[in-house]
């Protein structure tokens, strides 16, 4: 008995409709750049005002591996409220330079999120944000570290 469709041209709709399925989970998953910021809450997107709520103390870097003997490296760092009103997220963006003291990338992280409870004026609290593969030219200094994102 043949259904009339021949060997290869089921593997190769096979192949085609499990590449499309891949490429539509790894686009629904993929993280925007910029979460939202819930409702309710005012955000403060203006770096230089967001300095003046929120500083950032003590960075500091590990680095370690994974279970597949990947390279890993942990940046940590203390975020302190000093402000009036409670805190309820702070992102980071991080400034990788190389050995001429130059930067080469970029890339915005949040270190306080909403799920949380909210961090309250004069307290601290200690983020710590992972990440893989660096850019290659990368220097293995603790990235430039500055607060580009509030809300309260």
């Amino acid at each position: 008995m043949e259904s009339g469709i021949k060997r290869p041209a089921t593997i190769a709709i096979g192949l085609a409709i499990v590449g499309v399925i891949g490429v539509i989970l790894a686009w629904s998953l993929t993280p925007s750049e910029k979460p939202s910021v819930p409702p309710g809450l005012t955000e403060v997107g203006d770096p230089h005002e967001a300095r003046k709520m929120v500083e950032i103390s003590r960075p500091g870097i590990v680095a370690g591996s994974n279970y597949l003997g990947h390279r890993v490296y942990t940046v940590s760092a203390t975020l302190r409220n000093i402000s009036s009103v409670p805190i309820r997220l702070v992102d980071v963006k991080f400034t990788y330079r190389d050995f001429q003291k130059t930067a080469i990338l970029e890339e915005s992280h949040p270190a306080f999120e909403p799920r949380r409870p909210p961090l309250e004026p004069g307290t601290e609290y200690r983020f710590e944000i992972s990440f893989e593969n660096p850019p290659h030219t990368w220097n293995h200094r603790v990235p430039d570290t500055e607060v580009v994102r509030v809300a309260y």
